[in-house]
């Protein structure tokens, strides 16, 4: 099987660069509103409010000395009165946001999985899943999708910090109009705290590969899978130190940008202290004057205070915001991606051609040469190749030969770099691929274990067509599986994978013929696949699930093409014609008698694998 190498560079246009931070916030601004429009507004009102009670406070403290000075005690209990309302009133606002900013990430967070599902597997190419840089990105994402749902709230918080700094601004200016220049000694904090977000977001992808291999390690020491091969190796150690070691350069790198990104904020606070200390100079000098009060000078010292702490609180929660974009971004990149990706890859529905209802005469590729995308290296080098309608093709050829790839290429999963694939002699670039991808079915070696019911695994072969009971049956029947019904604890209601209650492991040759019955499920497809899709059975198996195969491509697919793709030439010898792939191109092709009688690479790999059976 061929895939796509770990070499090679990002792609050009949109799809290789992260979108920016403005224009990830209001996408997920957007997306908040969506979800609970009343949800978001009262969080984006309440979160602020809430941050106001401190600077409030202060002003009513003021008022309080002033009072008290004055010996006035009306003024007195109303200065308390509104100081005991502005700080209960905070504590309120506070908590019904907290309370109601949960209830909104939950629904944000729901929606967000959920157009993650739609705008993965909506996308018409496999690009966003095999490529490594585009892995880098989609990993984290699929880790840390939950952080974007904290993107309205940090967005709250930071303008509720940014608000009560403008309160404060124009209460220190009522008490000399020169202290509202103290908020210009926090600008290079700001500027530094930005920097210090970029800076780290940097990092984050420019390490996501290795913190991925980090991740792909923890998952081979927990998973059942490679379980067995793990304990049987005694790999457990080695796995540990890898582990580390990837960790300790991710971390590493991005430590390093992180402690740069902490001496600058000291040095943007040291500045700022310099502008703290200037304002209660000032402050102190006009009360020794007799030009502020007593209230005054409190009201300065409260909110100069105030002042240095919003300078941080508006860093981090720039920082924090930032965090969530970063993420957020990811996200975005995805979803420009799938849009770039239906509107470059196949027509849409409104002016693609009318897939046919039969095949005529089949699928041709024309010159077709293919490079996996941010790879250099040629898979396919202008392969022509007739698939006839009717006909049951198999594809052989040493792993990394091609064929999985140009299984790829039929089903659209990509266009070919260059050349053509035409069906009944249109382009299939012309065809909208959700509808020629509703025309095919088939089976994979790299099946997927749908951990459902039985019959739910096997029926969504044929989700429009609404199949019965029945049908579900039929299809384990010819897949080899009718039995399974049968030892199976609930039969086609058995819960399959056994981390769920009541559910039930099969063995791989079962999830096999599973996948099988499932590729089986479509009555009238015009292209079914079989790629390798039984490599977990025996030999006489096989044998007799392809000539099941065959014997209903001829029945139910005369009008179509039936390809299969597997390593043993016993079953492939029952083909009606079979293709050799080799080096990028077409070695040779023929029937199975015609190959052997000419004595070529098929006809050696032919009798090295019939040795092996004498």
């Amino acid at each position: 099987m061929s895939s796509p190498t770990s070499a090679g560079t990002p792609g050009t246009g949109r799809g290789s660069a992260l979108p920016g931070l403005a224009r990830t916030l209001v996408y997920t601004v957007r997306s908040a509103f969506r979800t609970d429009a009343r949800l978001a507004l009262v969080t984006l009102t309440l979160a602020p409010a809430a941050w106001l009670d401190g600077t409030l406070a202060a002003l009513f403290l003021k008022f309080l000395t002033d009072a008290a000075l004055a010996r006035d005690g009306v003024a007195v209990i109303v200065a308390v009165s509104a100081l005991v309302v502005t700080l209960v009133g905070g504590w309120v606002t506070a908590s019904f946001g907290r309370r109601l900013q949960h209830t909104l990430q939950e629904k944000a967070g729901v929606a967000l999985e959920e157009e993650l599902i739609q705008v993965s597997a909506g996308t018409p190419t496999l690009q966003h899943l095999e490529r490594s840089d585009y892995l880098d990105r989609l990993d984290p994402l699929r880790k840390e999708a939950w952080i974007v749902h904290w993107t309205l709230e940090s967005l709250a918080q930071t303008l509720g910090a940014l608000a009560q700094t403008v309160l404060t601004i124009a209460l220190l200016a009522s008490v000399q109009p020169v202290l509202a220049l103290l908020p210009v000694f926090g600008i290079p904090a700001l500027l530094v705290g930005r920097a210090a977000a970029l800076r780290e977001r940097d990092a984050q992808e420019a390490t996501g590969e290795l913190r991925r291999r980090q991740h792909h390690l923890v998952a081979l020491a927990t998973n059942a899978s490679p379980g067995k091969e793990v304990r049987v190796f005694g790999i457990g150690d080695r796995l540990l130190r890898l582990s580390r070691e990837t960790w300790r350069v991710e971390h590493a790198r991005r430590t390093r940008v992180a402690w740069v990104g902490a001496g600058w904020q000291v040095g943007a606070s040291a500045f700022f202290a310099v502008g703290f200390v200037g304002a209660l100079v000032v402050v102190g000098n006009a009360v020794a004057t007799g030009r502020a009060g007593v209230g005054d000078l409190a009201l300065a010292l409260v909110l100069a205070a105030t002042m240095s702490g919003n300078v941080g609180m508006v860093v981090s929660m720039f920082q924090w915001l930032a965090g969530c974009l970063a993420v957020g971004s990811r996200f975005l990149w995805l979803v420009d991606h799938a849009h770039d990706e239906r509107r470059t890859v196949g027509s849409p529905a409104a002016t693609a051609a009318r897939v046919p209802d039969r095949l005529r005469d089949g699928i041709e590729l024309a010159e077709v040469t293919f490079t996996y995308p941010g790879t250099s290296r040629v898979v396919l080098d202008k392969v022509s190749l007739r698939l006839p309608a009717g006909r049951v093709v198999a594809l052989v050829g040493a792993n990394g030969a091609g064929k999985t790839t140009l299984v790829k290429l039929l089903c659209g999963m990509y266009a070919p770099t260059s050349g053509s694939i035409r069906v009944d002699g249109t382009d299939l670039a012309d065809f909208d691929l959700t509808r020629w991808r509703a025309r095919c079915t088939g089976a994979f070696q790299d099946h997927a274990r749908f951990e459902v019911t039985l019959r739910e695994a096997v029926a969504i072969g044929d989700l429009d067509g609404g199949p019965g009971e029945r049908a579900v049956g039929d299809a384990l029947e010819a897949a080899g599986a009718g039995t399974l019904v049968d030892v199976l604890p609930n039969g086609l209601s058995t819960q399959l994978g056994p981390t769920w209650p009541g559910g039930t492991d099969l063995s791989g040759g079962q999830w096999q013929k599973v996948a099988l019955a499932r590729g089986l499920m479509r009555p009238e497809p015009l292209l079914t696949v079989l790629d390798e899709p039984t490599a977990s059975l025996d030999a006489p198996t096989e044998e007799a699930l392809f000539a099941g195969y065959a014997t209903q491509s001829g029945t139910r697919g005369a009008h179509a093409v039936t390809l299969l793709v597997s390593h043993r030439f016993s079953t492939v010898r029952t083909a009606d014609h079979i293709v050799v792939l080799a080096g990028t191109g077409v070695a040779e092709q023929g029937s199975h008698e015609e190959l052997v009688a000419r004595g070529g690479t098929y006809a050696q790999l032919y009798e090295l694998q019939a040795r092996g059976y004498r």
